[in-house]
């Protein structure tokens, strides 16, 4: 010892005070004697009072102690007492005397043996260790939980010394590579074998590039693992250069394979209905949306003029109502064929709905030559055809127009030669007429019904019936959609097809979908005073609505009850134009409770993009793709796939043109959520919905008390 000697009684008082000063319990157990020294610190530690009742016995000391810590305490004691050391050294948790455990670190040393070997005194100290223990605790725990969400990203950990050349590789990454030799530390240059050969040329000088200049890496790639197995990953990496590590990269890669394969399937779905929504299921031919857009981009290309033939199959509904709608199918097939044969060159043949074709050939063809072609398919679509053992005898009439400029910009093309078409149906059938000024007579009438759509909102004549729609799998009543209607004096009932084009043209769409709006709030509330039990109810909106800068304040104006209301976006190809207009009106209504669904999903409009951006709570699967399920697997895969895309992306899914129970079994075992249709229920008007919402009550109700 440095310096002069210091008394025994000196070193044991700075002893005690270092001790103390440490706040160290200090304790002695003579177990020979029967003395038991325990310090004030001791009790301290534990809560304990000078007049509180110290534990001396094994058993009443370990009704102290955390049960998770007995069994080491227990091995411990055994140790020693065996004499196979004479130092104490463990951690353990003993409760406080308010009720909380406290941490403690005990050292000591056996000073004593009885003749049996047994301690016969120990001396040592407690030390609280519980701050230390809090945080070695949940450092664990988020190093456990580091590792699962790791391991649930398919995420593996490396480093790399760019001094020394080794790399470090976590297990995580050692699976990803199907490696099963445990070796973390491994050369950096081994990972270059492992990159999938057809990425290579372009893998390696960029990851040479990046070392090289000291740059972060951020690439996507594949690598082909000890298995033979393809991997795609996502390589992340940090360059970190400081005194204590050196130049190193810090990096993680994802297993992103299953992202890739999801992906995939996505972008096939997404192509099949993106081909789908530009063609005929039937005939395969382009459908209206592929027209116009054809249509489109060769007029803003294009100097040259172009020829319309619009065509129109005769007696088709005869067809179809004496030999069904196979036969039906069968006959658009075959007109589809004839159409195809005799329209050549360069031209667009499409079905634009119904029994109705348009070819758009891409120059102003000549008279004749038009009315060459014309004829020839006049006289092959008069001669019978055959379906099975069935004859069966169609024709067709046509409207033929042409524009030599770039006024067909506008699209009155269209317009003309269905007018043309439509005089040459009135000539009899079976014939052909090129459009001539003297057709704007169809305009005067159009202006007609101008008239006396005014007058008929002017009549209250404007209303809305209510369709119900109904659970797949149980078939109950889950909701109500409003279905706007004209009830015209002297004309009877109009349905929207009939007369929603001119109120567009017209400008008046929007205030047909207000008033729609004002009658179903008015008939929520007649019913709810009834005690009638009412269900969700969607409503049409237009896409004119909801480009209304003042549509979030009109709405906020209504007493709209909240989660009782849905939105169907009727027009939804304004979705894949979105504007800072339609995006406040959107959020808008999300905040009023209504809900926003997307109809006649799977018409043309609607993209996978557009519903990832305006998430809506349903889709409604366009009629036109629900009708031919029952009879065609191509167009139920289609379905299905729909189905499969919507529930996907968290999304429910309704079907519209449920007309049969081949339909409804056919959508139920596709996992369908809701289903609509004239073979469930045919709309009723408000009066009737009301009837029908209460006498469906007391079915239920008569249900449940049986």
């Amino acid at each position: 010892m440095i310096g002069d000697s210091i008394s025994g009684t000196e070193t044991e008082s700075r002893w005690m005070t270092a001790v103390l000063s440490a706040n160290q319990a200090v304790w002695d157990h003579d177990f020979e004697r029967n003395q038991h020294y325990l310090s004030e610190t001791w009790r301290t530690l534990r809560g304990l009072s000078i007049d509180d009742e110290i534990p001396l016995t094994t058993e009443t000391w370990f009704t102290t102690i955390h049960e998770n810590d007995v069994a080491h305490v227990t091995q411990e004691w055994r140790r020693i007492d065996a004499g196979k050391t004479d130092v104490i050294n463990y951690k353990f948790r003993q409760r406080h005397k308010d009720g909380h455990w406290v941490w403690f670190l005990s050292r000591g040393r056996v000073v004593r043996r009885d003749a049996a070997g047994l301690p016969a005194r120990i001396v040592g100290t407690d030390t609280d260790i519980t701050d230390i223990k809090t945080v070695e605790l949940e450092s664990q725990r988020m190093t456990q939980r580091l590792a699962v969400a790791m391991e649930a990203a398919r995420m593996g950990r490396w480093e790399l010394n760019l001094d020394t050349g080794e790399a470090y590789w976590d297990d995580r990454l050692l699976q990803i590579l199907g490696l099963r030799d445990g070796r973390n530390l491994r050369p950096g240059g081994d990972w270059l074998q492992f990159v999938h050969p057809d990425d290579r040329d372009e893998v390696y000088p960029y990851l040479a590039d990046r070392v090289g200049k000291r740059l972060d890496v951020e690439r996507d790639y594949r690598i082909l693992n000890a298995d033979g197995e393809t991997v795609h990953i996502r390589a992340l990496a940090k360059f970190v250069d400081n005194s204590e590590t050196g130049p190193r990269y810090y990096g993680v890669n994802f297993d992103i394979s299953r992202d890739k394969l999801q992906a995939e399937e996505l972008e096939k779905a997404r192509a099949l209905l993106e081909y789908e929504s530009r063609h005929d299921a039937l005939t395969r031919l382009a459908n209206r949306r592929k027209l116009d857009e054809v249509f489109s981009e060769h007029i803003a290309s294009s100097r040259s003029g172009v020829s319309i033939m619009h065509f129109d199959i005769d007696h088709f509904k005869q067809i179809n109502d004496t030999l069904g709608h196979d036969a039906g199918d069968a006959t658009l097939q075959h007109a589809a064929d004839v159409l195809q044969r005799h329209i050549t060159g360069d031209a667009l043949v499409s079905r634009v709905g119904g029994d109705e074709f348009v070819a758009l050939m891409f120059e102003a063809l000549d008279e004749q030559a038009l009315q060459d072609t014309a004829e020839a398919i006049i006289r092959e679509m008069a001669q019978p055809f055959y379906y099975g053992a069935q004859k069966c005898a169609i024709g067709t009439s046509i409207g033929i127009a042409t524009c030599r400029d770039r006024d067909a910009e506008n699209g009155s093309l269209f317009i003309n030669a269905d007018l043309a078409l439509y005089e040459a149906k009135k000539a009899g059938r079976g014939r052909y007429r090129f459009y001539s000024p003297s057709m704007k007579e169809e305009a005067r009438r159009r202006k007609k019904t101008f008239d006396a759509l005014s007058a008929g909102f002017e009549k209250g004549e404007i209303t809305c019936h209510y369709q119900p729609q109904f659970d797949a799998m149980t078939l109950e009543l889950s909701g109500l959609e409003a279905l706007v209607r004209w009830e015209r004096e002297a004309f009877g009932l109009i349905m929207p097809d009939e007369f929603l084009g001119v109120a567009e043209d017209m400008g008046i769409l929007s205030e047909v979908d207000d008033l729609v709006l004002r009658r179903v709030l008015h008939d929520i509330d007649q019913w709810r005073g009834a005690g009638i039990d009412v269900p969700p109810i969607s409503v049409n909106v237009s896409a004119s609505r909801l480009n209304d800068p003042n549509f979030a304040d009109q709405l906020r104006a209504f007493d709209i009850p909240a989660g009782m209301l849905s939105f169907e976006l009727l027009e939804s190809a304004f979705l894949d134009t979105k504007n800072d207009v339609v995006e406040r009106n959107l959020r808008a209504v999300r905040d009023l409770g209504i809900h926003i669904e997307i109809d006649d999903f799977g018409s043309g409009h609607a993209s996978i993009a557009s519903l990832l951006a305006v998430s809506p709570k349903r889709l409604k699967i366009d009629h036109t793709l629900v009708g031919p399920i029952a009879a065609s697997e191509r167009q139920r895969e289609l379905v299905k796939n729909i189905v499969g895309i919507g529930h996907m992306l968290g999304i429910r899914v309704v079907a519209e043109g449920v007309e049969t129970p081949a339909h409804t079994e056919i959508l139920q075992a596709m996992g369908c959520d809701f289903l609509q249709g004239f073979g469930l229920s045919r709309p009723m008007d408000g009066a009737r919905t009301g009837q029908f919402l209460a006498t469906t009550a007391q079915a239920l109700a008569a249900r449940l008390q049986a």
